[in-house]
């Protein structure tokens, strides 16, 4: 049950609320007032469109208001109980934005905001669609008879999309379509099959399989023929290179063995002169060491006068120094005055000739002691010098025997190396005599012989080979081709069987959504005409037509039944008859839709009703119809329809000359 309403700037509603309860509420007022808005403004916030948003008659910013005053946004508030819980929802749009804010509640707790989700939300809850609320709960203004005005043939299909019955169509079609699809596919692939089986596939198919494992046979026995051959030369292989070895190394020897020979000569005649020029000097060493010891002789009596001479120069240099200083005093003495320059006492001529006397007997002395240390350094001198030659004739003597001493020692290499050549030329003779023993030509030639043999076999058989493996290539692509071709044919013939059985099970499923969809339509049928008779007699006021019924003639036909019979609607009823038919038609959709909802919205429902007519109709909201559906929703001008009132009735009032907003009056 929906409980209240609020309108903000919503069309010419600046701030309207609305307080409803069970059986039937009306709003009354003249045309322009704002009625038609409410009933707009509820489905708008169900399912965020109502009819004309849905056709684009008008668009989003013609519901906001605009007179007297532009509003830049509108709101709408609903509350409705359902299942024993109190769920709230709210839409926002705004100018040039179209929904800016969307939510719903349950008991105050906030579920979602997203416009799209909301209303998925409230299609879950309520259990219907914005499609099944417009054709079966909301009548808009003066379309209480939508269905009449459905063109015939397409009645059916609107009534089936209501019932969901549309899936059952769709799938029946579908499954129309895939069967004969399907059976198209299988006459295609049987003439194919046809056409494969006249091949002669699967003999063929032996046929090529057979000679190809002959080929694989024969192959298998050349490949073990090539792994003997394979095996018989690389021993022949491996004899000719022994063979060719020993010979390299047998040539290695005769060229090391001349050069040993050579070597030897070589050493010989080297030997002939030294030995010749060495006779002489069996004792070398130990004249050598006479020599040796000389040399030290002579360097250490060499050493012995240099000590003499610089300790003989050493005292000379210290008489030099002594007459030097005999001459200085000299000087000074000759040069004194009177008196003595240092105790100040009187000197006499006599006193300085003194002085100067023995100045010169000490030079004097000294001089002769001079002369004689100078002539005994001469003498040693040249003793050293006769010494020093001795010394170097010593030290060429020694460096010459030395000379001869290494002659010496390398005749004794040379012998030893000799010995060596000897001694290797022994082993190269026997190496050689041993290798010579084992290489003969006619064991090469022979050796060459089976090896040009074996390659002679090997290629004859790789030649071989190779044919055979070409026809099998040959062979196992056409075998491939042959097989694929055959493998195909089994597959098709399977998948044949597959779409055969797809067929058949389509077309029984086929049929029965047929049935199941027409037992559905006339159950609906049943229920729809079923409460539609029980409301007939409450709603129309004359006795002519006693019935009314929905029936399936090729497509939905709503009838009436008169005293000769039933008559279609559709030409043969007045516009009265035609609402009032209708209006039936929309109670028994609203309760067979929507049987736990059970609400209704009529825009004008009087509309084609004469003064009986309009007065049945009343009675009818007062005695029976808030007793068949919970809540009803009156949209009318009609002051008279007041009378049936029950629940809220609420008057709608606007001033449009002076584009004032609604004013809501609660009676």
């Amino acid at each position: 049950m929906i409980k209240r309403i609020r309108l903000k700037n919503w069309k010419s509603h600046l701030s309207s609320e609305f307080l409803f309860s069970q059986g039937v509420n009306a709003l009354i007022g003249i045309m322009g007032s704002g009625k038609s808005s409410v009933m707009q403004g509820i489905s708008f916030v169900l399912f965020g469109t109502f009819p004309e948003l849905q056709t684009r008659k008008v668009r989003l910013d013609d519901l906001i208001m605009r007179k007297p005053q532009q509003k830049e946004t509108a709101e709408i508030e609903i509350e409705f109980v359902l299942y024993g819980k109190t769920y709230y929802a709210k839409r926002v749009i705004e100018k040039g934005k179209g929904t800016t804010h969307a939510e719903v509640r349950e008991e105050g707790r906030l579920i979602d905001v997203n416009p799209k989700n909301v209303t998925e939300i409230i299609e879950r809850i309520t259990g219907i669609d914005y499609d099944l609320f417009s054709k079966a709960v909301y009548s808009e203004q003066n379309a209480l008879d939508y269905f009449l005005r459905i063109p015939k043939g397409q009645r059916m299909e609107h009534i089936d999309r209501m019932l969901k019955l549309d899936r059952f169509e769709l799938a029946r079609s579908r499954c129309v379509f895939l069967a004969n699809k399907i059976d198209t596919e299988i006459t295609d692939r049987l003439k194919v099959i046809s056409d494969l089986e006249k091949e002669g596939l699967e003999k063929k198919t032996e046929e090529y399989r057979k000679e190809i494992e002959e080929i694989e046979e024969n192959i298998s026995l050349l490949e073990n023929k090539k792994k003997e051959i394979w095996k018989e030369k690389e021993k022949i292989q491996s004899l000719i290179k022994d063979i060719e070895e020993k010979e390299k190394n047998r040539n290695q020897l005769k060229l090391e063995l001349q050069g040993l020979v050579s070597g030897i000569k070589q050493i010989e005649s080297s030997l002939e002169k030294k030995k010749q020029s060495l006779k002489d000097y069996e004792n070398i060493g130990k004249e050598i060491e006479t020599v040796s010891e000389d040399i030290k002789r002579l360097e250490e009596e060499i050493k012995a006068i240099e000590n003499t001479l610089q300790k003989l120069r050493d005292k000379n240099a210290s008489v030099r120094t002594q007459i030097n200083a005999i001459v200085d005093e000299t000087k000074r003495i000759d040069s004194l005055g009177t008196k003595c320059p240092v105790c100040e006492s009187e000197i006499t001529p006599e006193k300085k000739k003194k002085l100067l006397l023995e100045r010169s007997g000490k030079k004097q002395a000294l001089e002769k002691e001079l002369e004689t240390a100078t002539k005994i350094i001469q003498e040693k001198e040249k003793h050293k010098q006769d010494i020093d030659e001795k010394l170097k004739a010593k030290i060429l003597k020694r460096e010459r025997l030395l000379s001869l001493k290494k002659d010496i020692d390398f005749v004794s290499e040379l012998e030893e190396r000799k010995e060596k050549y000897l001694k290797r030329i022994d082993e190269i003779e026997k190496n050689i005599k041993e290798l010579e023993m084992f290489l003969s030509e006619e064991k090469t030639k022979k050796a060459k012989q089976e090896f040009e043999e074996v390659i002679r076999k090997e290629t004859e058989i790789k030649e071989k080979l190779f044919s055979l493996l070409e026809r099998e290539k040959d062979k196992k692509s056409v075998f491939q081709d042959l097989n694929q071709r055959f493998e195909r044919l089994k597959e098709y013939k399977r998948e044949v069987k597959t779409k055969e059985n797809a067929s058949k099970k389509l077309k029984i499923f086929e049929k029965v959504l047929k049935i199941t969809q027409n037992r559905l339509r006339e159950e609906f049928l049943k229920k729809i005409n079923e409460i539609m008779r029980a409301v007939w007699t409450k709603l129309y006021p004359y006795a002519d037509f006693s019935e009314v019924r929905l029936e399936i003639d090729k497509d939905y036909v709503l009838q009436l039944k008169g005293k000769e019979g039933w008559v279609s609607v559709d030409g043969t009823a007045s516009g009265g008859e035609r609402s009032m038919a209708c209006l039936a038609l929309r109670i028994a959709f609203s309760l067979a839709f929507l049987p736990k909802l059970k609400w209704l919205i009529l825009d004008e429902p009087t509309h084609n009703l004469d003064d009986n007519a309009i007065q049945q109709f009343v009675q009818a909201l007062r005695e029976n119809l808030g007793g068949l559906i919970e809540q009803v929703f009156l949209i009318t001008h009609d002051e008279r329809v007041s009378e049936g009132i029950q629940g809220s009735l609420y008057r709608l009032e606007r001033n449009k000359d002076e584009n004032e907003p609604t004013q809501v009056i609660s009676s």
